[in-house]
């Protein structure tokens, strides 16, 4: 495929997805779908230019994602021995953003509590603030536990809870 076939399939791919991303709450498996034909074509373009100019490609570190297969997965290496996970195993990765309004903010903190209460005791320490809450939850809890029931574990998190004030990573 030429340059200008590839960058052409390229912009379509990235109208495709800013088209979704403009109405997240529509988007489902056509924005997941969209996210995967954006890297395919970018993948094909740093290709082209590569075949043609002899120069890098501009999307190298979106090649070196992407499986045999066109999936594209985590680094082997940055995967560790987490939860039971097999090195060569078939991964998926799913990105998103999930926003929460606090209704009932003592609720909220209980249930934290709970679901904190095998985690180390500073980290138990909650002093009242959802955002502190949310971040610890995701830090010393598995969420997706019950999916190991059904074939899928969880291997790596990056995540960032913010609040008014503060971010919090993990």
């Amino acid at each position: 495929m030429s340059i200008q076939d590839s960058l052409e399939s390229l912009v379509n791919a990235l109208r495709r997805h800013a088209e979704l991303m403009s109405t997240p709450d529509t988007a489902g498996n056509a924005g997941v779908e969209a996210f995967q034909e954006l890297r395919r074509a970018a993948v094909a373009y740093g290709r082209s230019v590569r075949d043609e100019t002899r120069w890098d490609s501009p999307f190298a570190e979106v090649e070196e994602d992407e499986g045999d297969e066109g999936d594209f997965v985590a680094d082997e290496g940055d995967l560790g021995e987490i939860f039971g996970a097999e090195p060569g195993g078939r991964r998926f990765t799913v990105s998103g953003t999930w926003t929460f309004e606090v209704t009932d903010e003592e609720a909220w903190l209980g249930y934290a509590r709970r679901l904190l209460a095998d985690a180390p005791e500073e980290s138990r320490q909650l002093d009242g603030d959802p955002t502190e809450a949310a971040a610890a939850v995701l830090a010393y809890c598995d969420l997706f536990a019950p999916l190991a029931d059904h074939g899928v574990i969880g291997i790596e998190q990056e995540w960032t809870v913010q609040g008014a004030d503060d971010v919090l990573d993990g």
